[in-house]
């Protein structure tokens, strides 16, 4: 009788051992989750620093200033590793060469010394490339990252949860490192061991050890190096001298910073205490996962509901108990999804591995997403009884990466675009050089020489159209900043009409301007250069010859108005609509038959918006269209 007394507590607690591993898996799914987004959310601003390629510091942010008890003007022009490491030469781990040759960034990882402790530095090393693709400056950011790899190795400090399921289960556990120093250790072992918590934590891992088994140490040691998880039964030794006889799981933890032994002991000479841990551990979870916002259920191999948490409620608007004993067909669920739902736990069943899919699901006239988790749930025998099923709402998530989606080939659209523009204004500029090419033995030396200073400051001008649309598009990216400057749009529009003058004469096209009062706006030249460049453009484009174009500037309400004016084809009212929009790539042939690409009025509305101004455009078929942009003055 007593033996098969033995056997039944043996199996429950086998039972309640497997349970308990079911919700551990489960539960630290979320905290994985989550552990990369709590790492970003506490970094810090990165140190930055920039050097020239012979490791000259030329400039600095305040966060990289801060290690050094100097001021800015003490550190530019120095040596980057006179300053930062005090040396007479280059880092031994430096990358900058490395670098400057292969013009690809560089990651690597530096340990020092601070106060006597050891510090963790992440490194990038940058290079910015010039015109003619060298490289003319490197920009290093730099990261302290010890206290994150700290958590990483620490492992018993790493997750309060973590430590707590382990206590709750009733398994003592340690960590020590190569020496035998104990890191970190639970409450349950002291008291396995009739130590309080003050003296264990001077012990080493030799002061528990039984001496008698001190001998396969090194052995149990070197097949833990092969395996990296070994588990064995031995004798620990009490305070009392007494032994105690323990299982223990022994985890090697390679960190970044140093190796660790992860080892969990359990007291194997009173199960009965294991089993009470073991059932307030399960009411602690059964706790835990009544209260979750996740729907968690578990089912059995014929698709039945054996258990459902109360998130059914609020997210299903279906009471829990309703679920228990039935399945999703016959609690009235769509057919597709009820098939797709049996289809994937069968998966888990037969393969006995966690899977993840995702499904859709229409609650209450809004269709819902959620991100499905299956989890094998197994006997004493190692088969799949069951299994657990964590369905999280992953709506506005997804809300979210479809809009990022949407915006990122909205973006790749704008950049095809625009490398496709790039090439249109070669088309004036091959015509003159072709004719200097065949025709220079023809032309008296007048004639060469206004060809030759007509295409000399076409280049130019077509080169600076190059320059500031390849600077706009790094300020895309986050590479250049917005910088105002009180600017004259006078100048402005007189260079851009210089610009175009092969185009008008080629047309025979006048354009007169028109000032009032004052023309100096407070913008970003090169943007609001841009902005007239374009609406000139497109005036002379859709402009018949022997046309006339307006250009105007003047003031209203401390703004300063500039419009460009047409007597051109014009622009249907449900074409105005497409202007200024990025998905609609609205674009026409001109009058004489020249190439678009929509880019031109993309590119206005862009830069007029972030000079804190307003475009719009006025227009009748066959009429001609004005263009109008309202620029701040410097306030």
């Amino acid at each position: 009788m007593q033996k098969e007394s033995t056997d039944q507590l043996k199996n429950r607690i086998e039972e309640l051992e497997e349970e308990l591993f079911g919700l551990r898996e489960a539960l630290s799914f979320n905290n994985i989750v989550n552990k990369d987004l709590y790492y970003q959310q506490s970094c810090e601003e990165p140190a930055l620093s920039v050097i020239d390629t012979d490791y000259t510091l030329i400039e600095i942010n305040p966060k990289r200033l801060q290690s050094f008890n100097k001021t800015k003007n003490c550190v530019i022009g120095e040596k980057c590793y006179s300053i930062l490491r005090g040396l007479d030469q280059p880092c031994t781990e430096c990358t900058v060469e490395q670098v400057i040759n292969n013009k690809i960034s560089s990651r690597f990882l530096k340990t020092y010394q601070e106060n006597g402790k050891s510090r963790l530095e992440e490194k990038y090393v940058s290079p910015i490339l010039d015109q003619n693709g060298s490289v003319k400056q490197i920009v290093i950011q730099s990261e302290d990252i010890t206290s994150y790899h700290h958590l990483i190795s620490r492992v018993g400090q790493r997750e309060e949860f973590f430590r707590k399921i382990f206590e709750s289960a009733g398994d003592a556990f340690l960590i020590h490192d190569e020496e035998g120093r104990i890191i970190e250790f639970g409450s349950e072992l002291p008291v396995l061991l009739h130590y309080n918590e003050d003296e264990f934590k001077n012990l080493k891992i030799f002061d528990i050890v039984d001496i008698q088994d001190s001998s396969l140490f090194k052995h149990k040691k070197k097949l833990l190096e092969e395996k990296g998880c070994i588990t064995f039964e031995t004798t620990l030794l009490a305070k009392n001298k007494s032994l105690v006889s323990v299982e223990v799981i022994v985890n090697l933890l390679n960190t970044l910073m140093e190796k660790v032994y992860f080892v969990v002991i359990r007291n194997v000479t009173n199960r009965n205490i294991a089993e009470r841990k073991l059932r307030e551990s399960e009411e602690r979870f059964r706790t835990l996962v009544e209260n979750a916002t996740d729907l968690i259920m578990r089912f059995d191999r014929n698709y039945r509901h054996l258990f459902v948490n109360s998130a059914t409620k609020s997210v299903l608007n279906i009471e829990p108990e309703l679920f228990i004993g039935k399945t999703h067909q016959e609690l009235g669920f769509p057919d597709d999804l009820c098939d797709f739902w049996e289809h994937e736990m069968r998966i888990v069943f037969t393969t006995a591995k966690p899977r993840l899919v995702e499904f859709s699901l229409e609650i209450e006239d809004q269709t819902h997403f959620f991100e499905w988790q299956l989890i094998p749930e197994f006997n004493t025998k190692g088969g799949t009884e069951t299994l657990m099923a964590i369905a999280r709402d992953t709506t506005s998530r997804k809300s979210i990466e479809q809009a990022l989606n949407d915006a990122l080939l909205t973006k790749d659209k704008f950049f095809s675009i625009l490398a496709h523009d790039l090439k249109n204004p070669f088309n004036v500029l091959l015509p003159i050089s072709q004719t200097l090419a065949q025709d220079a033995k023809r032309m008296d030396l007048e004639q060469i020489e206004e060809a030759a200073s007509l295409l000399n400051s076409a280049v130019k001008q077509e080169f600076n159209l190059l320059k500031n649309l390849l600077e706009w598009s790094r300020s895309q990216m986050g590479n250049i900043a917005y910088n105002p400057k009180e600017t004259d749009l006078d100048q402005l529009v007189k260079s851009n009409i210089l610009l175009h003058e092969v185009n008008m004469n080629k047309k025979q096209i006048s354009v007169s301007v028109q000032k009032i009062g004052n023309t100096i706006a407070f913008v970003d030249e090169y943007m609001i250069d841009t902005v007239i460049r374009n609406l000139l453009s497109n005036a002379i484009k859709f402009t018949d010859t022997g046309g006339n174009i307006e250009v105007s500037l003047n003031n209203s309400q401390n703004r300063l108005i500039l419009s460009v004016k047409d007597n051109g084809i014009g622009i249907s009212i449900e074409n105005q609509k497409k202007l200024f929009r990025i998905d609609t790539n609205y674009t026409r042939i001109g009058t004489n038959d020249e190439q678009g690409t929509g880019l031109g009025l993309i590119l206005c509305k862009e830069f007029t918006d972030k000079n804190n101004g307003l475009i719009s455009v006025t227009s009748e078929l066959r009429k001609g269209s004005t263009f109008t942009v309202t620029l701040p003055f410097k306030s």
